[in-house]
């Protein structure tokens, strides 16, 4: 597995993004440029082709008899030895004049293509002395003077006109222009990822401080080890506020775990202690017969209240790491109440009369499982039982839940008095493992994992559980099964 870098990341993608976009520009400037040199450079030559058309005159229109005014002293570049420019003018077919740069080249001449009067045209080529060059040639008629007829003007033979010039110092700019724009291409890109990283890296000093603190902090006794600034990062304060939020979560499940082991070995400590007390007895006095005579039973007893105890534990952690496993059946829950209660009789001899059932389900069933809706039901009437004054009432209602539409599930609510009152601060830990209130402290039967099983296997079967207190005095538990079913429909598994 290759781990990744933010930064890496963050660099490289930003580098390509902006490079891109760098690139774009610089073509569109280079081609823009290259576009305005070339035009510059045939505006320059139409320019200089329109001045000689201009020294071409018409000395007698009958006659079609033309002069070539041209002076080399005012255009020497036309009578350079070498690296010279070149023209070649024709009237029809024959050459009128060449440049004296074309004249030591006697078998050379300028292109004449076929072309339409009054029109120009440019063409790329290569100039006599083997330099690459651009040529316009031109066709034209020769001005005639003001005094002369206008008519005769039609009897002129027009005349072809060829210019030529070396492009070669031009490629050589465009090519330095390019080649400097590609250098500071190059190094805009570099300098831009530079830049990234520079400001990446100040980007994501918090993150790294934050890194730091975590690798500082002491999350064992500091409720809140990161510290949040008045100035802090928008970014980075959620993030400290959920690592404190775990931080005091884990040190509550600390705590937790703490109170269970201690919890765990003191309910073990007791059945193990009046173990190790009866076989001393038993070894010390082997023949006193009140100590022999139910030695076997009161072993069986304590053994069997420590199996109770761990049978538990190892249920409410099944329950916890949702493997219970479980089998939908229909259930028809007050037929299971009527079980649970002669299941409870040698315990709440009174359990009957002090049971008040109000079904309001209509001989409706639930597909439940078996053993978890009887484990749930077992322990909440145990403790509605055992907490509640002896004589006391404890009501159970049976309802379905239904909102303007189809039935969602089943509600089942137990409520009872109770014989001592309960604060704020004990009603939230009573579905804690192995928590007791007083009244149950003394009595070696409970054990306070009751309600934790309940809570942790409703949760494993998708119930809501929850109570609260109706009254000073009265306590209420609030069961809600969902996929209500006829009791004639197929279960679900």
């Amino acid at each position: 597995m290759t781990i990744k870098s933010i930064k890496h990341t963050l660099v490289n993608t930003m580098t390509y993004a902006i490079s891109a976009i760098v690139v774009i520009v610089f073509l569109a400037i280079d081609i823009n440029i290259d576009n305005w040199i070339d035009k510059e450079f045939d505006a320059a030559l139409t320019n200089k082709a329109n001045y000689l058309k201009t020294l071409v005159k018409v000395t007698d229109p009958q006659l079609s008899l033309v002069e070539f005014d041209f002076a080399d002293e005012f255009m020497p570049e036309f009578s350079l030895p070498s690296d010279g420019e070149y023209f070649q003018l024709w009237q029809g077919e024959k050459e009128f004049e060449r440049s004296d740069s074309l004249l030591k080249f006697e078998k050379a001449n300028l292109i004449k293509p076929q072309q339409a009067l009054n029109s120009s045209e440019f063409y790329d080529v290569t100039l006599p002395d083997g330099r690459s060059g651009r040529a316009i040639v031109s066709t034209f008629t020769p001005q005639i003077p003001l005094d002369e007829d206008r008519q005769a003007q039609q009897l002129i033979t027009p005349m072809q006109l060829t210019l030529a010039i070396s492009n070669e110092e031009l490629s050589n700019i465009l090519i330095i222009i390019d080649t400097s724009m590609a250098l500071g291409l190059v190094a805009m890109i570099v300098l831009i990822r530079l830049l990234m990283m520079k400001v990446i890296d100040t980007g994501l000093r918090p993150l790294n401080q934050l890194n730091q603190q975590l690798k500082s902090a002491n999350i064992k006794d500091d409720l809140s080890p990161f510290t949040v600034a008045d100035d802090e990062f928008i970014e980075i304060e959620p993030i400290k506020n959920e690592l404190n939020r775990f931080t005091r979560l884990n040190q509550q499940h600390l705590l937790n775990e703490k109170r269970i082991t201690a919890d765990i070995a003191h309910e073990l400590k007791t059945p193990i202690s009046e173990l190790i007390n009866l076989t001393e007895m038993h070894i010390r006095y082997p023949d006193d017969v009140r100590i022999s005579a139910t030695y076997g039973q009161d072993v069986l007893s304590i053994s069997l209240k420590m199996k109770h105890i761990v049978s538990n534990l190892l249920l409410l952690q099944q329950a916890a790491a949702g493997s219970i496993h479980m089998e939908r059946v229909e259930i028809n829950l007050p037929e299971a109440i009527a079980q649970i209660m002669k299941e409870l009789i040698n315990k709440h001899p009174k359990v009957h009369s002090r049971l008040k059932i109000d079904d309001k389900l209509m001989g409706m069933s639930c597909y439940l499982d078996a053993f978890s809706i009887h484990c749930i039901l077992s322990n909440l009437i145990d403790n509605a039982l055992f907490y509640s004054p002896a004589n006391s009432e404890v009501a159970i209602r049976l309802k379905p839940v239904q909102q303007q539409g189809p039935l969602q599930g089943v509600c089942i609510e137990i409520e009872n008095q109770l014989a001592a009152s309960l604060n704020d601060d004990e009603l939230e830990k009573l579905t804690m493992p192995l928590y007791q209130v007083e009244t149950s402290r003394t009595n070696p039967d409970r054990h306070g994992l009751g309600l934790s099983i309940v809570d942790k296997i409703a949760k494993a079967n998708g119930m809501d559980f929850s109570f609260h207190k109706t009254a000073e005095t009265r306590l209420m538990f609030s069961l809600i099964i969902p996929n209500i079913a006829e009791a004639a429909s197929t279960p679900s598994h």
